[in-house]
């Protein structure tokens, strides 16, 4: 008896203690469970995957871009105005031909006066300068002199030649007379010499002296023709030599003005290389001692881009500032569109010139870098948005607008860019709001404080 009880207990407390042991077995598997669980969860919560998850969603998805928040952006209506469409360019501030001359001496002598500096402003006209030229004075007095002599002979010829033919014409008119009478004296002698009362002799003598008077005739007449011939040459010699004389004088009256030098256009004195008492020489490789230039006469040289130059045309108006008067705008107009490109670096320009209109032109100087806008055309009350609240993906652009609570993004088509505005031609109504990103979510997370 004892011993089958014994054998139950030993039978019972087997069985039992299989029992507690299948229990602590499950019982341990869900508490190992539940631990490998809740550090997951604390890893989750502190961080602890990011930095793994986020590289396996790079190399398998690519690299994704934060996901952006209503509390990222600055929504602003969008609103209505005109959008002009402009062509930016830089350029050069340059002188025009002609602005700039280079005075050099036109004779040589000894610079006896240098009446400018640089700086000095001087009017077309106004003497620059003075070469020694006392000699030249001698020379415009000697031919003068000489002019003088010359005219009174070409006088004294045009008086005596005529006198000369008058005295000839009087013996002529002389022989004239001689000969009518020679003429009647044959008549008469002729008809007397048919009565018998003169002989054939005296007859022949009458015929004689008439034919000598007919040849004195004739040759006077050559000794006239010869006097005045003679008499407008002995003019025309002598005119050449009053000419030749007057031509002395111009001369060195012209090499006498060529020793005051004066300025040839209203402009600054830009370059002064002599000083007084120096030799100037005048030759064709002496170099220039005095150079003036015209402010007023300036343009702007542009370089366009390729890609903007069929957009521009000739007199379409045009604006820029210098570094040196930022906040001063000049006007001007396109004049000349050249054909041949200009490349620097592997960039093609084509150079633009630009007349400058008057306003404030004395404040430009040449070599001024010009930052240049040409507005090629404008559209009228469209719709625009800031340049900030446009966002693009490959070809496509998009805005985010608020809707109500949320953001969502809405594809648009552009227009025209006018500086920090953006036309908008389709995706947008007056009625929505775009949002402006003000900070990029870009946070490192990491154990929180508490």
């Amino acid at each position: 008896m004892l011993n089958m009880l014994a054998l139950y207990l030993n039978k019972h407390y087997k069985s039992k203690k299989e029992h507690l042991m299948r229990l602590y077995g499950k019982f341990s598997k869900f508490i190992v469970i539940a631990v490998f669980l809740g550090f997951i969860v604390w890893a989750i919560r502190e961080g602890k995957f990011s930095p793994l998850w986020s590289n396996a969603q790079t190399l398998f998805l690519g690299k994704r871009e934060p996901k952006l928040t209503f509390i990222d952006y600055k929504f602003k209506e969008i609103i209505r105005k005109d959008v002009a469409q402009k062509v930016l360019a830089t350029g050069t501030v340059s002188l025009k031909t002609g602005a700039e001359v280079k005075i050099g001496a036109r004779i040589s002598g000894q610079l006896d006066s240098l009446m400018v500096k640089i700086g000095d402003i001087v009017k077309a006209g106004d003497t620059i300068a003075t070469i020694e030229h006392e000699d030249l004075l001698a020379r415009v007095a000697q031919f003068s002199a000489d002019l003088k002599e010359e005219a009174v002979r070409l006088a004294k010829v045009k008086e005596e030649g005529p006198l000369e033919i008058n005295r000839l014409k009087a013996s002529l008119e002389e022989r004239n007379v001689q000969i009518i009478l020679a003429e009647k004296m044959l008549l008469r002698n002729q008809s007397l010499k048919n009565n018998g009362i003169v002989s054939e002799a005296t007859v022949d003598q009458t015929d004689e002296r008439l034919m000598i008077l007919n040849a004195q005739i004739k040759l006077a007449k050559e000794e006239i023709k010869l006097a005045n011939a003679r008499s407008q040459n002995d003019i025309l010699l002598q005119e050449v030599k009053v000419e030749k004389a007057l031509a002395n004088i111009r001369e060195q009256k012209t090499q006498l003005s060529y020793a005051t030098i004066t300025a040839p256009i209203n402009g600054v004195v830009a370059f002064v290389s002599t000083q007084e008492g120096e030799t100037v020489v005048a030759s064709m490789s002496a170099p220039t001692f005095v150079t003036l230039i015209d402010l007023k006469k300036v343009e702007v040289t542009a370089y366009v881009d390729e890609t903007d130059i069929g957009k521009i045309k000739e007199k379409q108006k045009a604006n820029f500032t210098v570094d040196a008067f930022p906040k001063n705008i000049f006007d001007a107009v396109i004049r000349e569109i050249r054909p041949k490109a200009v490349i620097k670096d592997n960039v093609v320009n084509y150079e633009v010139m630009l007349d400058i209109s008057k306003k404030n032109i004395a404040l430009l100087r040449p070599e001024m870098t010009a930052n240049i806008i040409v507005t090629t055309g404008t559209h009228h009350n469209v719709l625009v948005i800031p340049r900030g609240a446009v966002k693009r993906s490959g070809k496509k652009s998009f805005a985010v607008i608020k809707e109500g609570a949320n953001i969502s993004e809405k594809v648009i088509v552009l227009g025209w860019r006018d500086g920090d505005m953006q036309e908008v031609t389709s995706g947008l109504s007056e009625e929505d709001e775009v949002g402006v990103l003000i900070k990029t979510k870009n946070k490192k997370r990491g154990r929180r404080r508490r």
